[in-house]
């Protein structure tokens, strides 16, 4: 059984919605310590769930705060 092209559309049920969010989520932070790891880079990650809940990675709200200030801080011409 081969993988199939799934429709992305907004899912209307707010039990799947929050399970799909979950999922996905994890999966996203996974790549993006590996991309941070292997490449020594420095990431940040905010996302809001259906319920409203805050993820950010790195959990650690220290390096968090140094990554986005160094976003924040870089001339908007360099914001690509």
């Amino acid at each position: 059984m081969g993988r199939h092209k799934v429709t992305i559309k907004k899912i209307e049920d707010a039990t799947r919605s929050q399970i799909t969010f979950s999922k996905r989520r994890n999966g996203l932070i996974k790549k993006i310590h590996e991309l941070s790891t292997l490449s020594d880079v420095d990431v940040a990650l905010v996302a809001f769930s259906p319920s409203g809940r805050v993820s950010q990675y790195p959990s650690d709200n220290k390096k968090f705060m140094k990554t986005l200030n160094r976003y924040v801080n870089l001339p908007i011409l360099d914001r690509d």
